[in-house]
């Protein structure tokens, strides 16, 4: 499903990212490991084409990101760097909103997707009623909502307590064993 073929990125001559190369297939969960600034952020950037990479490529589901990144990223879900919300709208009018923007969701989907990140007693609220954790859940909502067959995640349980973190790792498990 991704194919990423030695990237490298410089930024002001320094190396963020050295020849980074690995595959992920279909099902598989895969993270990536390193302290803060050794360039997972920007391996991310680099695979969802956000950041231009200096040279290698990233290919998803056999699309090259650079050369045909609405190809590539037709069916992938994403939560990059810190997931904003309007805080004034519900969490539910956010997902709407965003959705909007990228062709939209049936209700039924929208629902089906608060239910498996566990915010149906609290899809209704403001968002600035939520907790990080509930955001954090809300941002997965939002990335889950198109049907994608791949999800990237970038730092998803970033500033989570442990009980957060086992939510957020429990729905992972769940999205791969129930769809793959």
């Amino acid at each position: 499903m991704i194919h990423v073929d030695s990237i490298c990125k410089k930024f002001r001559g320094r190396p963020a990212v050295a020849g980074i190369s690995f595959e992920v297939a279909r099902g598989e969960i895969f993270g990536l490991l390193g302290h803060n600034g050794a360039g997972k952020s920007t391996t991310f950037g680099i695979a969802l084409g956000h950041v231009h990479a200096d040279s290698g490529r990233v290919l998803i589901n056999g699309h090259d990101v650079a050369t045909s990144r609405p190809l590539a990223l037709a069916r992938v879900g994403a939560i990059f760097e810190t997931p904003a919300f309007y805080d004034y709208l519900s969490g539910w009018r956010n997902l709407h909103f965003f959705v909007s923007l990228g062709g939209g969701a049936s209700r039924s989907r929208m629902e089906e997707v608060v239910r498996l990140v566990g915010l149906e007693e609290r899809i209704h609220d403001p968002v600035r009623a939520y907790s990080h954790g509930m955001r954090q859940r809300l941002a997965l909502a939002q990335a889950l909502l198109p049907d994608p067959e791949v999800v990237m995640l970038d730092e998803p349980t970033e500033g989570l307590d442990p009980e957060g973190i086992h939510e957020i790792r429990s729905i992972i498990q769940k999205l791969r064993a129930e769809h793959g």
